[in-house]
């Protein structure tokens, strides 16, 4: 029995881990920034704002952006993801006199499955601006109501997979769930 446990104690000195070398960790060979546009298309249920793609009265409907991303690598396999953006607020201000803006921080986790090929998948949260009428209301004329104000935090959770091509580039493809609870902020 000492013989035994003599063995597993030489090998585990020479192996590193007695002495605090962690084996198993290889060193991040990526940039530790990343930048990018991704795209954004779904569906969503909303029993406050009006959606410009549904008729009046529906609660909800299509959704879809394009986001600015910026990545931050913190060690081999933790990334910070900050998004912004770029569509919905330029579309929608100028063709529909509308705010709906949602940008968050996500925190990923990523798992390596071959050489051109990542598993990530995390939580986020941010906060989502609203300025625009309700869901009750037509695009335009007399019968767009009132517009009013709204904020609230958005929390998320997104799996991805990340497929890397020649040189610095990858795609991203993946399913986020999002959840907002907005609140009127110009009458309560």
């Amino acid at each position: 029995m000492k013989k035994i446990l003599l063995a597993l104690f030489v090998v585990a000195l020479f192996s590193g881990t007695i002495m605090g070398e962690d084996n198993f960790t290889v060193p991040s060979v990526e940039k530790e920034r990343a930048y990018g546009f991704k795209m954004m298309m779904g569906g969503r249920y909303d029993d406050m704002r009006m959606c410009v793609a549904s008729p009046d009265g529906t609660k909800g409907g299509p959704v879809g952006d394009i986001k600015f991303f910026m990545r931050f690598g913190f060690t081999f396999d933790w990334y910070m993801t900050v998004t912004i953006p770029v569509f919905r607020p330029i579309l929608f201000g100028a063709a529909f006199q509308m705010l709906q803006y949602e940008s968050d921080i996500a925190m990923e986790y990523k798992i390596p499955l071959s050489d051109k090929v990542e598993f990530s998948t995390g939580p986020g949260i941010g906060a989502s601006y609203h300025y625009g009428p309700d869901y009750n209301s037509k695009n335009s004329g007399d019968e767009r109501t009132e517009s009013f104000f709204a904020l609230g935090p958005m929390v998320s959770y997104y799996n991805s997979f990340d497929i890397k091509w020649p040189k610095t580039y990858a795609t991203r493809i993946g399913v986020q769930l999002f959840h907002v609870s907005l609140l009127r902020v110009d009458e309560f």
